[in-house]
Parts: structure tokens; C-alpha cells; sequence
């Protein structure tokens, strides 16, 4: 039982609780996630079975987006729907265009505060523990990158809300993001509704859910929900190499390597590659390094059996 699953989470349950029900599904096999979405957030959760759970860091880093709405005009104490309202005012007249504009100032790099009540921890123990207890902790800054962040519809009324897509990096919090257009429009907002839209190239629309998962698990096809360990990683190069070299690697021997001129330009040396064998078969992750004889590869993980 070794694959990633690509969950649709629904509302109301946290990552680990969607990890836990995967595990009652698949007893005695290792299960993780690939980036915590908040309880009442939907849309895309990864999830690594078996050897899959060996690449579950690397689906951290991935690419993300979001399709979220923003409601104007109140202010929450979480930054989203679940707190208490805070403030309340009537949002301003608003164009389109000014939203649009306010979304172009906000594209790109970005330091976010890390909100109280988000899941990183300090001191080994979740910032939201110790903001239910009213502890307070250092606040923590995080520079993100926003990649696209476009206005999908404004409805103006007396509660005005926004419905946006984001296209960010890791560790971004769209409440944050939600937060600081409320502030920068002068009328305060938070995150009413958040659906994750994809994960690198695990997207919605082949999203599972935990009854479909359920029902497979069921007539004994959970299998078939599985997509392969490289599904996650095709922004990596990939290579095929000699049986011989593919074995080298399982051992944790370098293998010297003298690409082309074509190959030298796609593959520098540097980033990760995923290495495949002569019949097709994903192998092992390795690092293309530079050495005194020339380029050598370094096994970084192996991965198949």
C-alpha cells in the first residue's frame, strides 16, 4: 500500500483528523499528510501511504491555490469565520478596478505575521493552544511568495464579500492575506470560506473523498485510488540510468555521470532529480553534484522496494 492519495477534505475535520481516518481504512500502514489545511478549509489534501510518506516533504514545498472568499467590513479574532467579530463597520464603495489594483500591490513577496491561532508551533507546543489560554508567545514573521492573486467577483452589499483565487507559496495563510485587505481598504475583513484548489499537480477535479476512499476501502480497491510516488514530484527532472547505476544508488554509491552538452543545460548541478530504471520504474531521488572527475549523482532516497 505504497501511493499518494489525493483527498477533497471536506469542512470540519483537521489534517491529522483526515490522516487518522485513512489509517482505520489501511491498519498497519504508515500514513501522512503533504501541507496541513485548516479545519474549515476544504479542497485538496495529500496524503502519503507506505514509502509515499518518505516523500510527503517535498509536497511541502509545492506551488498551491486557492479559491477563497472575503467578507468586508468585520473583523474577527482568529482572521477567519470561526472567531468572535471583533469590529463592524460598513464596507466603502468600492470599484473593481481599486480591488484590482490593491490584488497587484499584494503579488509578490510578502512578510506575513504569523496568525495566533495558526497550527506553528513555539516551544514545541501550536500557537492556538496557547491562544485559547490567553498565553501570549512571540510573533513570528514569514516571507511568502504570492504568484497570482485575481479578483473573480466583488458583490457589494450589506455584506460585502470577495471571492478571489491565490496562487502562493509554502507557508502562506490566505486569513492573513484576508486580514491585511481589510486593512489596506480601510474596512477590515476575514476569511469566510477557503477551498484548496491544487497542490503542485494534484488539482480538485481528481480529487477523492473519504466516502469514496470509504466505499474502495469497502470492496477491497483502495488500491486504485493510489497514484504513484512520482505523481507529486513532476516538477523535478527525471532520468533513466543503467541498471547498473540504478543498484550503485541503492547501495549509496556515487555514480560519475557525463552528460551532453543538451543534457548539462537541462540538468545543473544542484537539484534533485528523480531517477528512473531502463523498464521505466521511479527508483530514487538523487542530488546532481559537482566533484573533482566531473558530475557525480548522490543518492538522496531511495525509494523502491
Amino acid at each position: 500500500m505504497d501511493g499518494i492519495i489525493n483527498l477533497n477534505k471536506p469542512a470540519g475535520i483537521s489534517s491529522h483528523g483526515a490522516v487518522a481516518a485513512v489509517r482505520r481504512l489501511v491498519p498497519g500502514t504508515r500514513v501522512g499528510h503533504g501541507g496541513t489545511l485548516d479545519p474549515a478549509a476544504t479542497g485538496v489534501l495529500p496524503l502519503c501511504l507506505g514509502r509515499a510518506t518518505r516523500v510527503a516533504e517535498y509536497l511541502f514545498d509545492l506551488r498551491k491555490g486557492y479559491r477563497a472568499a472575503i467578507t468586508l467590513g468585520a473583523t474577527t479574532s482568529t482572521g477567519d469565520a470561526e472567531g468572535s467579530v471583533l469590529f463592524k463597520t460598513a464596507p466603502p464603495p468600492l470599484k473593481e478596478n481599486k480591488i484590482k489594483e490593491l490584488f497587484q500591490s499584494l503579488t509578490g513577496t510578502l512578510e506575513q505575521e504569523v496568525p495566533a491561532y495558526a497550527a506553528a508551533k513555539y516551544r514545541g507546543r501550536p500557537l492556538y493552544e496557547y491562544a485559547r489560554r490567553g498565553e501570549k508567545v512571540p510573533s513570528k514573521k514569514r516571507t511568502v511568495q504570492i504568484y497570482r492573486l485575481e479578483l473573480l467577483s466583488y458583490r457589494p452589499a450589506a455584506a460585502a464579500q470577495i471571492i478571489c483565487e491565490v496562487e502562493c507559496s509554502r507557508g502562506t495563510y490566505i486569513r492573513t492575506l484576508a486580514v491585511e485587505i481589510g486593512e489596506r481598504l480601510g474596512c477590515g475583513a476575514h476569511l469566510h470560506a477557503l477551498e484548496r484548489l491544487f497542490v503542485g499537480p494534484l488539482t480538485i477535479a481528481e480529487a477523492v473523498t473519504p466516502d469514496q476512499l470509504t466505499a474502495a476501502a469497502a470492496a477491497d480497491k483502495l488500491n486504485s485510488m493510489l497514484l504513484p510516488l512520482d505523481r507529486a514530484l513532476l516538477h523535478l527532472e527525471a532520468l533513466t540510468l543503467p541498471e547498473r547505476a540504478v543498484e550503485d544508488l541503492r547501495s549509496g554509491r556515487s555514480v560519475s555521470w557525463r552528460p551532453s552538452a543538451a543534457e548539462q543545460a537541462i540538468f545543473p548541478a544542484g537539484p534533485l532529480l528523480r531517477i528512473y530504471d531502463p523498464g521505466g520504474r521511479f527508483k530514487a531521488l538523487a542530488r546532481l553534484e559537482k566533484s573533482s572527475s566531473g558530475l557525480i549523482l548522490r543518492t538522496e532516497k531511495f525509494l523502491s522496494s
